[in-house]
């Protein structure tokens, strides 16, 4: 991500977080997944393994043999379907058996679902991936014009006053962190589309269906032993 693509992101929160501002932007412009055709082509090597933080949020075993690692913004329609139609069975034959792990990354595509992805990280740790699956549950909702005010609502809903909301979305510290993420995906891991997964060493964009997921986790498991 260059200089003044990281500018143009930090605008987009401004915008989104300032008085009664918006952006969105459809996931078929940026970052759209591929078809489901494409997406059986499989995995392909990373450019580079994404190294996890203390920062990071996950699901599953810290000492899992294989590490997911996830891109993703929370208004993209591909992101949704993942974690709500293909992340149950992965989570059940991989994740609850401690074979894999998942790792949450925002990549937020637009103004709106920065400040989405910003009130994930107000809440507490037990609550953040509540509120990623009400974020994905009610995206038809709040990524739309003038989005901002309903993904207050759904702060309220949750006991974050307009105030709180607010200070929370406009942390800068928060923020930088979020654009960090982004700015090495781009950069050195080369994300180019919501979602895109990293497997270990191997990488998986706009996957729409469970097989490719299965066949690369089994491959990393295999090589993992």
């Amino acid at each position: 991500m260059n200089k003044g693509i990281l500018v143009g992101l930090v605008v987009l929160v401004l915008v989104a977080v300032g008085a009664g501002g918006w952006f969105y932007m459809s996931s078929k412009d940026i970052g759209a997944a591929p078809s489901a055709d494409a997406a059986a082509d499989a995995s392909e090597k990373a450019a580079a393994v994404p190294a996890v933080t203390p920062d990071d949020k996950f699901i599953g075993n810290a000492d899992a043999p294989v590490t997911i690692v996830e891109y993703f913004s929370l208004g993209c329609p591909h992101c949704r379907h993942f974690h709500e139609d293909i992340l149950p069975q992965l989570k059940k034959d991989y994740i609850d058996t401690g074979k894999a792990r998942l790792v949450f990354r925002d990549f937020p595509l637009d103004g709106v679902s920065f400040a989405a992805a910003a009130l994930t990280r107000c809440v507490n740790d037990l609550a953040y991936f509540a509120m990623v699956d009400t974020l994905f549950k009610q995206q038809d909702t709040w990524h739309v014009q003038n989005g901002v005010v309903q993904v207050a609502e759904i702060a309220k809903g949750v006991g974050m006053d307009q105030a709180a909301f607010d200070a929370c979305i406009k942390d800068k510290s928060r923020n930088d962190k979020i654009l960090a993420i982004q700015k090495e995906a781009s950069d050195k891991l080369k994300v180019e589309a919501t979602p895109t997964f990293f497997i270990n060493d191997r990488k998986l964009s706009g996957v729409s269906d469970y097989a490719p997921f299965k066949a690369t986790i089994e491959a990393a498991l295999a090589a993992a032993k």
